[in-house]
């Protein structure tokens, strides 16, 4: 029994490497089709120089804060892949037989929405995650931040936090309170569901889980936690 149990193991170690590898080669090869006529800085470039490009000191440091703890709290300690963010999402994703969470750092989803397509699949995180490298090794945390914030989606057609605060509360980035940051920060990871034109209520609900996390990674202490959420239940929308 023991030698059956002994031989089962490898066999599935051994399939689990043959694919593992043939998963790392496809999404060598599509990096490689994806970026044979880009040049990394260019694209960044044309971002900034988009008309309505927020710089970072342009920005509350709240709302750095807010994304950080909700969308990837280790970034400023990883080079642009988080193991164990990453390990949690593999073991979701086989719990529930499909790709449903890639535990993708704020340094992935900017390669993610510079670069590539939506498609889930393994192949193109992989992709992904070479050009995250790149991006790691030639900016620093603030310019990788600051572009993220630019180009992520917020909801009711709205492309940059610009475009955001613009829309949802009819004021520049840096004027932005507490409050309305902390509901600003929710939004990318579902914008067509938290979009709060539409959608206030569960826009609210998102932001509370932005203040927990923020309170969790000790950007806030509970009792701040617990008046920021009283001021994000009182704000409201100054849609023109």
């Amino acid at each position: 029994m023991k030698k059956f149990i002994g031989f089962l193991f490898v066999l599935i170690l051994s399939i689990a490497i043959i694919v593992s590898a043939n998963i790392g080669i496809k999404g060598y090869k599509l990096y490689k089709i994806t970026m044979e006529n880009v040049v990394i800085e260019d694209v960044i470039n044309d971002v900034r120089s988009r008309e309505n490009y927020v710089t970072i000191n342009q920005l509350p440091s709240h709302l750095l804060e807010a994304f950080v703890a909700v969308e990837d709290h280790r970034f400023m300690s990883h080079n642009g892949f988080d193991i164990i963010s990453f390990g949690r999402a593999v073991i979701r994703n086989l719990q529930e037989s499909e790709y449903a969470a890639g535990g993708s750092t704020i340094t992935q989803q900017l390669s993610k929405n510079l670069f590539f397509s939506f498609e889930k699949t393994f192949e193109r995180k992989v992709a992904e995650l070479i050009v995250a490298k790149q991006l790691e090794d030639n900016y620093s945390k603030d310019e990788i931040l600051e572009l993220y914030l630019n180009i992520i989606y917020y909801g009711d057609g709205f492309e940059n936090i610009y475009d955001a605060s613009m829309g949802y509360f009819s004021k520049l980035p840096k004027d932005l309170n507490n409050a309305e940051a902390t509901l600003i920060a929710g939004l990318p990871q579902a914008p067509s569901s938290y979009a709060m034109i539409e959608n206030f209520e569960k826009a609210v609900a998102r932001a509370y889980q932005v203040v927990d996390a923020m309170v969790e990674f000790d950007y806030l202490t509970e009792g701040q936690g617990l008046q920021l959420k009283t001021e994000i239940e009182n704000t409201k929308l100054q849609v023109k």
